[in-house]
C-alpha cells in the first residue's frame, strides 16, 4: 500500500481535463501561462509535482483549479508498468507516470516501496535527488 506524510501542496489551474486516472501522476507547469497538464516528456521539464484531485467537468476541466503536491518528502505517484526495486531512482514518462531515468530525464526521487506489475499501480516515492532510505 502507498503512504504518503501531510505533503506540502498548491493550488493551481488546469491546463486540460484531469479525470481519475491522472490522479498522482507528474504535473509540468506551462511556460506560457504557468497552468498545469500531465507531463509530456522525458527531458528536462518544469515537473512542479503530482496530480492530487482531478478536474470536475470532463467537458471543460480545462482552468479548474486542482491541488498539486509539492516535490518534497514522501508522496504517492501512478507507476508506469516497468520494475523499480525499493531505493532505485525515479523520473517521470513523457506520460506522467513514474520510471527509472533514462538518458535526458531528471530523477525527482527514490522509489520507497518498489515498483512492479501493471501501468497505474501507485507506489511510494521520497522525493528530491540523490536520497538514501
Amino acid at each position: 500500500m502507498a503512504v504518503s506524510e501531510s505533503q506540502p501542496h498548491l493550488t493551481m489551474i488546469a491546463e486540460t481535463t484531469f479525470a481519475a486516472g491522472d490522479l498522482y501522476k507528474f504535473v509540468q507547469a506551462s511556460t506560457a501561462n504557468a497552468r498545469v497538464s500531465v507531463v509530456a516528456t522525458t527531458g528536462p521539464t518544469t515537473v512542479v509535482g503530482t496530480l492530487l484531485s482531478q478536474t470536475y467537468s470532463t467537458s471543460t476541466g480545462a482552468n479548474e483549479a486542482v491541488t498539486v503536491g509539492d516535490l518534497s518528502g514522501i508522496g504517492k505517484v501512478r507507476m508506469a508498468g516497468s520494475t523499480l526495486a525499493a531505493g532505485a531512482p525515479v523520473a517521470a514518462s513523457s506520460l506522467g507516470y513514474g520510471i527509472s531515468p533514462t538518458t535526458n530525464s531528471v530523477q525527482l526521487g527514490i522509489a520507497v516501496d518498489g515498483s512492479s506489475g501493471t501501468t497505474g499501480r501507485i507506489f511510494s516515492v521520497k522525493f528530491g535527488p540523490s536520497h538514501n532510505l
